[in-house]
């Protein structure tokens, strides 16, 4: 694994820090996470990666009609793992029907590998849209999505892995073996992943996981990676949120362990 993560890390250019403006960032939510990170040096650990080479090739942007995105990955033939929220209509208090959903494989400034529509949707039965600020709004925050086209062939698929928590990282330390990827909001054109992120623990209320990776809005629905012993990349969770708190903030996560038993239910 050391070897595979030293080359990744090398194959990245690392963006170089610069000042954020409002006009940068008209999300109110987005321009306070972007001051967190980019206020000093050394904060943002996000890399831009090449979308066409595996793993990042299974992670696309999922567009709809209301001129949002959210992060999504091809996990099986013709469907997609996402967060619920994504699908959520604030303004009909609705979800948003299949035909206004679309999504992009391999998405590089208007370059892509695959693109199709969106069959059906099945959000976590158990999802209530709740308050954004609050923590039990992310719980059972996920979602599978039929696609109308396979998109294998091309982009491959990252199998979810059951993750039930552990190994952790102390919640002082910044760096661990995951790997989150996304869509952000303020590089909504390129793929930016987070390499060596931790996770903290599990809250075991409500099931979710707490990480250190920089995710922003846009990265909703994104997955967090770990290489496994056969040196192939599985999901072991996604992350649906952050809450701000003294210490910086916590990311959450939904753990696969929330969905795997459905997931294979479903196949």
């Amino acid at each position: 694994m050391k070897n595979k993560f030293l080359v990744l890390l090398g194959a990245m250019v690392f963006s170089v820090v610069q000042p954020v403006t409002p006009s940068q960032a008209t999300d109110a939510r987005l321009y306070q996470r972007l001051l967190e990170l980019k206020g000093k040096p050394g904060n943002d650990h996000r890399t831009i990666v090449d979308s066409t080479e595996i793993p990042w090739r299974a992670v696309g942007r999922l567009n709809s009609r209301l001129g949002s995105h959210c992060t999504a990955t091809v996990i099986a033939p013709r469907r997609l793992l996402t967060a619920a929220h994504c699908l959520w209509n604030k303004r009909t208090g609705t979800y948003l029907p299949p035909q206004s959903l679309h999504f992009v494989a391999g998405w590089n400034k208007g370059n892509y590998l695959f693109a199709t529509k969106i069959t059906a949707i099945h959000p976590a039965p158990a999802y209530r849209s709740k308050s954004p600020n609050s923590m039990s709004a992310f719980t059972d925050d996920w979602a599978f999505v039929d696609l109308l086209d396979d998109p294998v062939p091309a982009t491959g698929l990252i199998k979810p892995e059951n993750f039930g928590g552990t190994p952790f990282q102390a919640r002082n330390k910044k760096a661990g073996p995951y790997i989150q990827a996304g869509y952000s909001a303020d590089k909504r054109h390129v793929l930016t992943a987070h390499v060596g992120c931790a996770i903290w623990g599990i809250e075991r209320k409500r099931k979710l996981a707490l990480h250190g990776c920089n995710a922003l809005p846009g990265d909703s629905g994104s997955p967090i990676l770990v290489e496994g012993p056969d040196n192939n990349f599985r999901l072991v969770g996604i992350h649906v949120g952050y809450i701000k708190n003294g210490s910086g903030g916590i990311g959450i996560a939904v753990p696969t362990a929330s969905f795997i038993s459905q997931l294979k239910a479903a196949e």
